[in-house]
C-alpha cells in the first residue's frame, strides 16, 4: 500500500487537509477542514472579504445546495469558476459583512490581466446569445435515452441472467451516472440524480468533484486523489517504494470493481452519521433493483443487480482514471509548479484532452470529455462548449499554452507510469 507519511503540497499557501490521512473519507470531512482552515469565520469567503449569504440562498439560480454546503469556507475559486457573467460579481457587494483577518489558505490567484478572466470574458462573449447555464436538448436527449435503455436493459438482464444483457446495463449505468456528472454543475435538476443510480451520492460528488476535483486538480486537496489512497497513488512521492509502486498495477482491476461499493457504504454512513439523515436523492439508488425484483424472484434479481454494479464500476472507475489527469507530463502536487499561480493556468497543467472523444458530443457526454473547457467552465452545458473554443485557442496562444491533443492511450498508459512515479519533477510540468 501507498506510504501514508504526510506530503507537504509544492503550491506554497495551498494547506494540507487535517482529515485527508483518515480511514473514511467523505466530502462533509473535506469541508470541515476547510471551516478550520479558510478563515471564512462561519461566513462566506471570497478573496480576502466576508460575506452573508444565508438570506440570498433560496433565490440562487444554481440552487440551495450549492450555498448550504460552503458555508464557512472560502468560495474564490467556486464563485470565479461558475459565474462565467457578471451578474453575481456586481451582486455580491450587497452580501458584504467585513474584511477577512487571515491569509487565504489556496494560492490561486484571478488577476484582471490574467489567463482565466482574460479567457472567461472572451468565454462570455462566445455564449452571449446561449442560455448557457441550462442543459440543452442534446444533452436531455441523450442523458435521458441512457436512461431509459439501463432501465430496460437491467430488467431484461434480470430475466435472463445474461452476462452479454448484464455487461451491456454495466456500460449503460456508467454512461448514464457520467450525464449525471454533466448535470450536477449546472442548476438543480432531477438529472443530476442519474449519477444517484451507481450508489454515489450528488451531494458527495458536488463536494468531492466539484468543489474538490475541479478546483485543486492533482494536489492535495484533490478527492479524487485522496480517495484511491492508499491503494493507488498519483503523487510523485519520493517514499513510494518498489512494492506500491508496481504492485498497484496489479491491484488496479480489483479496485476499480469494488471503488463504486465503497463508495455506497461512505454514503451509508455519511447520510446517517454526517448529514441530517436521508433525504429523496438516497431512494434513488433502489430504483433499478427495484425494476428488476418486478420481473425475477428477489434473490436473483439483487444478484443481478450486484453483478451490473461491479461492471459499471469497474467501466466508470477504468474511463475516469484514464480521462485527463494522470501521465508523468502532467502536473501532479510534489512536482515544481509554475511561477504564475493563476487558476486557468494551474487547471490546464493538470490536464490534457483527447482526440478520439472530443470529436463526438456523444462520447464527451459520457467519457469526462472537452475536460479542459469543461474545468475552466464547469457550469456551461458540454453541448456549447465547442462555442467556446475559438476563445480558448486564442488565450492559450497568448499565454503561451499548447492546445495539442493526446491519444486515449497515452492517458491509459500514462496513469499507469504515474501510479509507479516517485521522482517530482525539478522543473515546472506545464503544457
Amino acid at each position: 500500500m501507498a506510504p501514508t507519511k504526510r506530503f507537504e503540497s509544492t503550491l506554497v499557501g495551498l494547506k494540507y487537509p487535517s482529515e485527508r490521512d483518515s480511514v473514511i473519507k467523505t466530502g462533509a470531512k473535506w469541508l470541515k477542514d476547510k471551516r478550520q482552515d479558510d478563515g471564512a469565520e462561519g461566513l462566506w469567503r471570497v478573496d480576502d472579504k466576508l460575506y452573508d449569504l444565508s438570506e440570498f440562498a433560496k433565490s440562487h439560480p444554481g440552487g440551495t445546495e450549492w450555498i448550504t454546503l460552503t458555508r464557512g469556507t472560502d468560495i474564490t475559486e467556486a464563485f470565479e469558476a461558475h459565474h462565467v457573467r457578471s451578474t453575481a460579481e456586481l451582486m455580491l457587494p450587497k452580501f458584504f459583512v467585513r474584511n477577512a483577518i487571515s491569509p487565504r489558505a489556496s494560492p490561486f490567484t484571478f488577476k484582471p490581466d490574467g489567463f482565466y478572466r482574460k479567457f472567461k470574458a472572451r468565454a462570455r462573449e462566445a455564449l452571449k446569445d446561449v442560455d448557457f447555464h441550462k442543459s440543452s436538448r442534446t444533452s436531455n436527449l441523450i442523458a435521458d435515452s441512457l436512461f431509459v435503455g439501463t432501465i430496460a436493459l437491467s430488467v431484461i438482464a434480470a430475466t435472463t441472467r445474461s452476462w452479454i444483457a448484464i455487461v451491456g446495463s454495466g456500460v449503460l449505468l456508467t454512461w448514464t451516472a457520467i450525464t449525471g456528472h454533466n448535470f450536477m454543475h449546472q442548476r438543480d435538476s432531477f438529472r443530476m440524480y442519474y449519477m444517484d443510480l451507481l450508489l454515489l451520492s450528488s451531494r458527495e460528488w458536488r463536494i468531492n468533484h466539484a468543489l474538490s476535483h475541479h478546483l485543486f486538480t492533482n494536489t492535495v486537496q484533490d478527492m479524487e486523489i485522496t480517495a484511491f489512497e492508499p491503494f493507488l497513488s498519483w503523487l510523485p512521492r519520493p517514499d513510494k517504494g518498489p512494492f506500491t509502486r508496481f504492485v498497484s498495477w496489479i491491484i488496479s482491476p480489483p479496485v476499480y470493481t469494488l471503488m463504486i461499493f465503497e463508495e455506497g457504504l461512505k454514503r451509508i454512513y455519511s447520510t446517517f452519521w454526517e448529514w441530517n439523515g436521508p433525504e429523496v436523492r438516497d431512494a434513488v439508488p433502489f430504483l433499478i433493483p427495484a425494476a428488476m425484483c418486478v420481473v425475477a424472484p428477489p434473490a436473483v434479481a439483487l444478484w443481478t443487480w450486484v453483478k451490473v454494479i461491479a461492471v459499471a464500476s469497474f467501466h466508470f472507475t477504468a474511463v475516469g482514471v484514464s480521462a485527463a489527469h494522470h501521465h508523468p507530463d502532467i502536473f501532479h502536487d510534489g512536482d515544481v509548479h509554475r511561477e504564475d499561480m493563476d487558476w486557468g493556468l494551474a487547471e490546464l497543467d493538470a490536464v490534457r484532452d483527447r482526440a478520439e472523444i472530443d470529436t463526438s458530443i456523444f462520447l464527451v457526454l459520457t467519457s469526462f470529455g472537452s475536460h479542459s473547457l469543461h474545468h475552466l467552465l464547469p457550469s456551461v452545458d458540454h453541448a456549447y462548449l465547442y462555442l467556446c473554443e475559438p476563445a480558448f485557442a486564442e488565450t492559450c496562444k497568448e499565454f503561451g499554452i499548447s492546445t495539442e491533443l493526446w491519444s486515449q492511450w497515452d492517458h491509459v498508459k500514462g496513469q499507469f507510469l504515474q501510479l509507479v512515479n516517485n521522482a517530482p519533477k525539478k522543473t515546472a510540468n506545464t503544457r
